[in-house]
């Protein structure tokens, strides 16, 4: 009896010792949990190296992540060769999808992702900037929305007597000095030109901008001088 609890004691630990080399916890993106050989840092997968679970990466890693140029292949055979950041597509890369009828392959830029097109969207762009302007511009999410506010640098007050020339689609209306254009097509372009104050209050400025958004979202636009 004692034989055979030893025997099963001896292959349980055989069988834990197998698992635990075939597990590795080096890479957190579940998909390519499982054996992982190459550079780690602080027990993550950073630098190059191979991850294969159910999913196979081979190239960049930064904190257990694909991080940088890398080859992916999907469980069902597709493969991504390019740009990752966070364990996701982003950037520059090649889809080969495997089809019945065949390959198909996808050339272009992800975001988050998310294949965005064959060429790489600016989301915005700024030119003719003159006097003291200083524009702040972002995305506050999804949508076809841009808001545009024009302040003075000594109290914070809205400019209301801007002069404001759009090129593009959309519904303009303007409430207590803020600019909403709504249903925008994009791209949509702003010629803007305003007189403020400069910082010390001691003159008047004459400000110029154009700025050009070509990605959608729900922009939010603020010049102060």
């Amino acid at each position: 009896m004692k034989k055979i609890v030893l025997l099963s004691l001896v292959f349980c630990g055989l069988c834990f010792t197998g698992f635990s080399q075939k597990q590795d916890w080096s890479v957190l993106k579940k998909e390519l949990v499982g054996s992982y050989v190459g550079d780690i840092k602080k027990g993550l997968a950073q630098g190059k190296g191979t991850a294969t679970g159910q999913d196979s990466y081979t190239g960049d890693f930064k904190k257990g992540l694909p991080d940088g140029e890398g080859e992916y292949t999907d469980s069902k055979g597709n493969v991504y060769r390019g740009a990752f950041r966070s364990g996701l597509k982003e950037g520059k890369g090649i889809l080969t999808l495997k089809t019945i009828t065949g390959d198909s392959v996808i050339i272009g830029y992800w975001e988050s992702d998310r294949y965005i097109g064959a060429e790489k969207i600016v989301p915005y762009e700024i030119s003719n900037k003159t006097g003291t302007v200083n524009p702040r511009i972002y995305s506050a999410g999804a949508g076809n929305k841009v808001e545009l506010d024009i302040y003075d640098p000594v109290n914070s007050t809205l400019i209301t007597d801007a002069t404001i020339i759009y090129t593009g689609q959309a519904t303009n209306r303007t409430t207590f000095g803020r600019n909403y254009y709504e249903d925008v097509v994009f791209p949509i372009e702003f010629d803007i030109r305003y007189n403020s104050h400069n910082k010390l209050g001691t003159t008047m400025v004459a400000n110029t901008i154009h700025i050009k958004i070509s990605k959608p979202g729900n922009w939010v636009i603020n010049l102060k001088s």
